[in-house]
């Protein structure tokens, strides 16, 4: 098939990607753009939005919310003696329902294969070559992980005072150019910021698992007290959502060992964390305390769509793998939510629905409820907002949804960008796009064709690069 681009000069490409690209791991060996913070600064990469997204208010994205009722989530709460939620992708959540453990059985039995082998007449399953390259893309994850305060093991960051410097000092707007740049340096593809509000402190957890609450209070520094509490100062107004892309040709092979997009994601943790901190600033781990979909709503990185666990990007579709979050006391000019007219193209089209092998995605309209009957007699959901809910008692995670989705298209082709014009200005035609999605080869394909093909170096084709 052919592929239509926009012509464009090299230099606005490069400026377009944010530093050329450079830093997607240790293959990059362009050196630096920018010789200096003024330059880094004064750089003009932070993503404009096309002309068909509308920017909506603060705290206002476009899933329903019941502010009276969607409150933080206590994660001890209790469905059936155990932590919601009671999941498929646990296996002692199976002696509690036996609609779970018919799903946890169904996934050890195979059927991610299966559904391949039914999709694809000459598919007879993974061979070693696909295990081998599947479980190498993941040998490479073995960087401690930051603790809530955001240190990390064995890595020192230097403070603007041991380099005999001033704390940084930029406006709000500067700050998130800044940030944007460095952060799409070491290899993230969007970088949003939700301002703390007492709305949005409503997508913070309660506390952990164990029962310790994340405290919100006047102190100077963040602080893990054992067995008590974790303390996120109030002075701390900003999460930073840092979005890093899964291998956009693999993923399309799904089901499928779509890991890599962890590991380049923990790689760009890394480097986040110590920029941050380098900077003069506090960078609180908030990834295991924020729900990655629901920050992404209303930090404008995403909308809430049928795939329900996976927030769907206008331009990226469902290829976000690592959605990064740190709470940070640097000024930044907050994002908004936004309106790409996803929400409504999902009523219609029911892609990623109709391809889950486990029959895990809502099929329903948007509603206040769970749409699985089981699921809603026990209440394992978080209730107060009007939205799509995942299947948990069938969901074993295994990624399908990811590469089925139609706003996975990137730039590959022309009609890419007419469908996103289009289904934002009217729903008329989105059965018609969604259809034409499979029938043109944009959707699950056979895995045994990513060895004929050249794939792209890194994992991810260029026209995602952006």
């Amino acid at each position: 098939m052919n592929k239509f681009h926009t012509t464009v000069s090299r230099r606005d490409f490069m400026k377009g990607l944010g530093l050329a690209g450079a830093g997607l791991g240790g293959a990059a060996a362009l050196a630096p753009a920018f010789r200096d913070m003024d330059e880094l600064t004064a750089s003009s990469a932070q993503f404009k939005h096309p002309w068909y997204v509308k920017e909506r208010d603060y705290d206002n994205p476009t899933v329903e919310i019941d502010w009276n009722v969607f409150q933080r989530w206590d994660r001890t709460t209790k469905v059936l003696g155990a932590n919601l939620p009671l999941t498929a992708t646990n296996s002692a959540h199976g002696a509690l329902h036996p609609e779970i453990k018919q799903y946890i059985d169904l996934k050890a039995n195979g059927r991610d294969i299966e559904y391949m082998k039914e999709k694809f007449s000459t598919y007879q399953g993974p061979s070693l070559r696909d295990y081998s390259v599947a479980n190498a893309s993941s040998a490479s994850d073995k960087l401690p992980s930051p603790n809530f305060v955001g240190a990390t093991t064995g890595v020192t960051i230097p403070t603007p005072e041991s380099r005999g410097l001033a704390k940084w000092n930029g406006t709000p707007e500067e700050n998130l150019q800044t940030i944007t740049n460095a952060f799409k340096f070491f290899g993230a593809t969007r970088v949003r910021v939700m301002e703390i509000t007492d709305k949005s402190k409503k997508l913070f957890y309660k506390n952990s698992t164990s029962g310790m609450p994340y405290n919100f209070k006047d102190v100077e520094a963040p602080e893990e007290i054992a067995k008590t509490e974790y303390v996120i100062p109030n002075k701390a107004k900003y999460l930073i959502l840092y979005s890093c892309l899964e291998a956009t040709d693999y993923v399309r092979q799904a089901p499928a060992p779509t890991y890599s997009g962890y590991c380049h994601g923990h790689k760009v943790q890394a480097n986040v964390h110590y920029f941050l901190g380098s900077m003069g600033f506090m960078h609180i781990e908030a990834g295991g305390f924020t729900p990655a979909s629901g920050v992404g709503s209303f930090a404008g990185a995403t909308e809430h769509s049928r795939s329900a666990m996976v927030g769907t990007s206008y331009s990226h579709g469902n290829l976000f793998r690592w959605m990064g979050r740190v709470v940070t006391d640097m000024p930044l000019a907050p994002t908004r939510p936004i309106s790409a007219g996803i929400e409504r193209f999902c009523v219609d089209c029911m892609t990623c629905a109709h391809g889950c092998p486990y029959e895990s995605m809502p099929l329903g309209e948007k509603r206040w409820d769970h749409e699985n009957p089981e699921e809603e007699k026990v209440k394992n959901y978080l209730p107060g907002y009007k939205g799509w809910r995942l299947y948990n008692f069938r969901c074993p995670r295994c990624k399908s949804c990811h590469g089925q989705c139609v706003f996975n298209g990137g730039d590959e082709a022309l009609i890419h960008s007419i469908v996103r014009n289009t289904q934002a200005v009217t729903p008329l035609f989105n059965g018609f796009f969604a259809n034409m999605h499979d029938v043109f080869g944009f959707g699950t394909r056979n895995p045994d064709e990513w060895w004929k093909h050249d794939v792209p170096t890194f994992q991810f084709d260029p026209t995602y690069l952006y």
